[in-house]
């Protein structure tokens, strides 16, 4: 498997985690904490859009 694939998975999934923890929070009324929760998610999907474009030469295909 590529690295490229399971960087972009692993990504994919620390975004998915983040957003639903914060969507739970949120749920319970607790808004500092969906926050709390929910940038960091975003924020590390911002990143890893940052270095897709950087990655791209960096694997044999």
């Amino acid at each position: 498997m590529p690295m490229r694939m399971i960087f972009l998975t692993l990504t994919g999934a620390l975004v998915a985690l983040g957003l639903s923890v914060a969507a739970v929070s949120l749920a319970q009324g607790l808004v500092d904490q969906a926050i709390a929760f929910a940038w960091p998610s975003l924020g590390a999907a911002l990143a890893a859009s940052l270095a897709w474009p950087a990655m791209r030469g960096s694997t044999p295909s």
